[in-house]
């Protein structure tokens, strides 16, 4: 069990939500590695809280996806097999795309700066050969896509995807051999096609994007 959990964090109120959010947020950043096993009483022992409010909080992430509940065994972070992972890209492209679609031509001028921001970021990151905080700033853009486009379902329906693309390098993949800064430059194309104000030309740019084929005679990441 990650040492990282820790009770310092933890208000009165409601515990099982607080212990959610922690442990949700190991997943995503891998502090919680795929089949991991979450132990009830070790993780109301750390936490220094009773058992009922780690096991709301493990039912709602076994709902959600991120834990998986075994009968007589317990409960593990998540595992996916390679045919998951392809359903995964398929639910990342769709997905995408409408948001593309919706967020072009609708971005205010306090999330197109974030986007700015964030594009910038990601070649300082390639620079700096930070591949981690690069591929960090990578699913934060994807979100706030996901934000700008206005349905408030898109958000809920990306962090159901997010820790599988996560485990599975489905985005941002650590392998690829390429010029990180064209794919910082793939992610400025995607904000001037929103800035355009095309919602189809949005929406297949996006799918592209996911897709990893936006050059078709490279070994594109999906980004």
């Amino acid at each position: 069990m990650a040492e990282a959990l820790a009770p310092q964090g933890l208000q009165r109120g409601l515990l099982s939500d607080q212990i959610y959010l922690m442990i949700k947020a190991m997943i995503k950043d891998s502090s919680l590695a795929p089949g991991e096993q979450l132990v009830e009483s070790q993780l109301a022992r750390q936490l220094e809280v009773s058992q009922a409010p780690v096991r709301d909080a493990l039912k709602r992430l076994a709902h959600e996806g991120l834990v998986s509940h075994i009968r007589h065994q317990g409960n593990f972070v998540a595992t996916y097999t390679d045919d998951e992972a392809a359903q995964a890209k398929i639910a990342r492209v769709e997905l995408e795309g409408l948001a593309g679609r919706l967020a072009s031509g609708n971005l205010d001028a306090d999330r197109r700066a974030e986007l700015v921001t964030l594009i910038e970021q990601m070649h300082a990151a390639a620079d700096d050969s930070d591949l981690p905080a690069f591929r960090e700033l990578d699913f934060v853009f994807h979100r706030a896509v996901i934000e700008a486009s206005g349905n408030v379902y898109l958000p809920k329906m990306w962090d159901l995807l997010e820790p599988s693309l996560r485990v599975m390098h489905v985005l941002g993949d650590p392998t690829f051999t390429g010029d990180w800064h064209e794919v910082a430059d793939w992610h400025r194309g995607l904000l001037d096609v929103l800035d355009a104000g095309d919602p189809e030309a949005a929406s297949a740019l996006f799918r592209r994007h996911a897709a990893g084929t936006l050059l078709e005679d490279q070994d594109a990441p999906s980004a």
